[in-house]
């Protein structure tokens, strides 16, 4: 077909964990419509406005589609040659490398980089060739907590799904499924499946301080914002006390469930009730149903992980699944399956050098970042390379790490856009958008889907102006600094033979009927469904402890429960109220402010509270309000919302902008993460996530 004629691509979203199949129309070589696919193999004509959000980026005016050499001050930029760019930074980086030894040089890796499986596996590829010590990630702001609560109980991090489709019971806790069409699952008609709980006569019970749009479908439980654990550990409680334990299950998979009981004992519904404002008898009659049920399961997602007991309130829920013997069990938590089986490295590894913040999944955080680079000593981080981030948004005391930005000797950034953080760096580098690559949805999207499956797309479009894939130009740095051995093999050929080589692929002709990436790309453009829902029956497979049992005493969960226990901060009367943060679907993180499509008129910045709290502090609904932390403060545009439960504050993350995104910029808004601490004292102290949610807070009317 000419090019230039019109004609549809199947392709996918790849914006967030759905990853949903869509179809494109292309006309004259541009990208002129979305459209749902409904034979879509798993998203069954599902699909959202960011799927054309993402097109508007593609096209959008303040895109770098040219390589870009800072030339002044912050966001100071002027176009350059790729040659000149593959030049200076090889040579740049060789020089420091050099000088200082392979850890002088870090990267750092954002949201958007982990919907694109040429990136992930370029990106480790490059990190190895170049024996990179320090890697970063912004998932110390996001979903850390999981990782790591896998790991105390299982001894590896094997992450468990939700098996709502053949559940009678979902706890839902800090999560909106329908409104974010699933996170860390990726499930498109997720709203489909929980309904299919109510309509086996099952609950669907969502614990959360605002009534989301799963809340409000099915049965809302307000909590005060970051008292999870609190509640978790009562209803855990209740259920032992109650005799709902599965105690078969116990003796055959865990240890130290003695122990548990005894950590567990002042836990009582009561005490949760003083911290968490849930009602003691709640706790007791939810407990029981959770108990009764034929199968039950606990899904949580950043509100869970983003509180100062963010690792502590998923090894609870994760608790609640396993006491019960909802583990590895139809309608449980399940262990899934993907047709790649990544596994994450082993947690505190390679702690920070400056701070002791362990590496989760072999990553540091945001809060070691700036600290690392200003401390002199060996091994200081002198060069970095950030891909799709913006920690000036995203991470507590983005201020700080501008200024540590500002001064190293060497960045580097590939991006979309200059934003908030890389209009420090010294160059950017332009990527592609999602239509302008073929991909795949594996690592860690392969292993989330609930019903197993497997689907490709080609690029859609050509690259606009001088853009080229991440990998693309990660391989050429490499391959200028005397690395070309080491990157030979492109993502493809990795890609391919990673489908070719498992149990669904061809076996590299062995099995003619096999997968190919290449058969998936022409003869499935709907996809391939590899299982109808998750395996059960593979605990043994995940767990990584020596004697192959599920951990309820690991001293790091033993640890946290006596801090909880000895925790009065939620009677504070100097910060009575709690904040938590909340995801805007269409505007997604700090990246897609800048999308025509997605931004409505009337889309400002807002902190949401109850009308009892707004005229307790004399707020006026649409004036301005001052909200103060103990670690900063901010004034945003009150609104009275009735999804509000007395005491919280919901205030969205990602707004603020001073990029080179214009649009962002003029719809102004602050940025929320100014209210957190990037302290070590306030960080989780499992895993040294950022606090976002639950922070102590008080309103007042501000000046006008």
């Amino acid at each position: 077909m000419n090019a230039r004629e019109t004609h549809e691509v199947s392709t996918f979203c790849r914006v967030c964990e759905p990853v949903c199949g869509v179809i494109a129309t292309v006309d004259a070589g541009r990208i002129t419509k979305i459209r749902s696919n409904p034979d879509h193999v798993l998203s069954q004509g599902h699909f959202c406005k960011k799927a054309m959000g993402a097109v508007d980026i593609t096209y959008d005016p303040d895109r770098v589609i040219y390589p870009m050499k800072r030339s002044g001050g912050p966001g100071e930029f002027t176009r350059i040659s790729w040659e000149q760019a593959y030049s200076e930074i090889s040579e740049r980086l060789s020089a420091i490398r050099t000088e200082y030894g392979p850890a002088a040089f870090a990267t750092y890796s954002g949201n958007p980089p982990a919907f694109a499986a040429a990136t992930m596996i370029s990106t480790s590829v490059f990190q190895a060739a170049l024996d990179v010590k320090w890697k970063y990630t912004v998932n110390f702001e996001d979903g850390v907590a999981i990782v790591a609560a896998c790991e105390v109980l299982y001894g590896k991090a094997s992450l468990t799904k939700p098996d709502f489709w053949r559940s009678h019971f979902a706890l839902i806790v800090g999560a909106n499924p329908v409104g974010s069409h699933g996170s860390i699952i990726c499930e498109p008609v997720v709203g489909k499946a929980l309904k299919s709980i109510v309509n086996r006569g099952g609950r669907v019970v969502v614990v959360d301080p605002r009534a989301s749009q799963t809340a409000q479908m099915f049965e809302h439980l307000p909590i005060r914002a970051g008292a999870d654990s609190f509640f978790l550990a009562a209803v855990l409680h209740e259920l032992i006390a109650q005799g709902y334990a599965d105690q078969a299950f116990i003796d055959k998979n865990t240890r130290d469930f003695e122990q548990l009981k005894q950590v567990l004992a002042p836990c009582t519904p009561e005490w949760a009730e003083k911290h968490s404002g849930v009602p003691a008898h709640t706790i007791c009659d939810l407990a029981r149903d959770f108990g009764n049920a034929k199968s039950a399961c606990v899904y949580g997602r950043t509100g869970t992980c983003t509180q100062r007991y963010g690792t502590l309130s998923n090894i609870l829920m994760q608790m609640i699944a396993i006491v019960t013997g909802n583990l590895d069990n139809v309608g449980g938590n399940l262990f899934g399956w993907g047709f790649m089986d990544y596994e994450s490295p082993k947690m505190n590894v390679n702690p920070s050098r400056t701070t002791r913040q362990p590496d989760v999944g072999g990553a540091l955080g945001s809060g070691s970042l700036a600290s690392d680079i200003e401390q002199p000593g060996d091994e200081q981080v002198r060069a970095l390379f950030m891909v799709g981030a913006n920690p000036a948004l995203t991470a507590p005391a983005g201020d700080r790490i501008c200024q540590a930005l500002d001064n190293l000797d060497l960045f580097f950034s590939i991006d979309l856009y200059i934003n908030e953080t890389n209009r420090y760096a010294d160059y950017v580098l332009p990527g592609a958008s999602m239509y302008e690559r073929e991909d795949v949805p594996m690592l860690a999207m392969a292993g989330m889907m609930l019903r197993p499956s497997i689907y490709a797309t080609p690029a859609v479009i050509d690259k606009l102006g001088e853009v080229k894939e991440d990998w693309e130009i990660l391989y050429e740095i490499a391959r200028r600094m005397g690395y070309g051995e080491a990157v030979k093999t492109t993502p493809r050929e990795m890609i391919d033979g990673i489908i070719r080589s498992n149990e669904f692929g061809d076996q590299f002709g062995k099995n003619p009927g096999g997968l190919t990436l290449d058969k998936i790309l022409n003869d499935h453009p709907n996809g391939v469904a590899l299982m109808p829902r998750m395996p059960t029956g593979i605990i043994a497979d995940k767990l990584g402890t020596a004697d192959k049992r599920v951990q309820l005493a690991d001293p790091r969960f033993v640890a946290e429960m006596s801090e909880l226990l000895a925790d009065n901060s939620f009677q504070s009367t100097e910060f009575p109220m709690r904040l938590h943060s909340m995801r805007e679907p269409l505007t997604h993180n700090s990246w897609m402010h800048n999308a025509e499509s997605l931004a409505k008129s009337d889309r400002k910045h807002y902190a949401r509270l109850h009308a009892d709290d707004a005229q307790h502090y004399g707020v006026r609904d649409g004036a301005d309000m001052r909200i103060r932390s103990p670690f900063g403060e901010v004034v945003v545009v009150a609104k009275v919302s009735d999804r509000m439960t007395r005491g919280n504050v919901a205030l969205p993350h990602g707004w603020g902008h001073q990029g080179g995104w214009k649009m962002a910029n003029e719809r102004g808004g602050v940025n929320a993460n100014i209210l957190g601490s990037s302290s070590s004292a306030y960080w989780d102290n499992i895993t040294g996530g950022s606090v976002l949610n639950g922070i102590p807070i008080h309103i007042s009317a501000a000046a006008q």
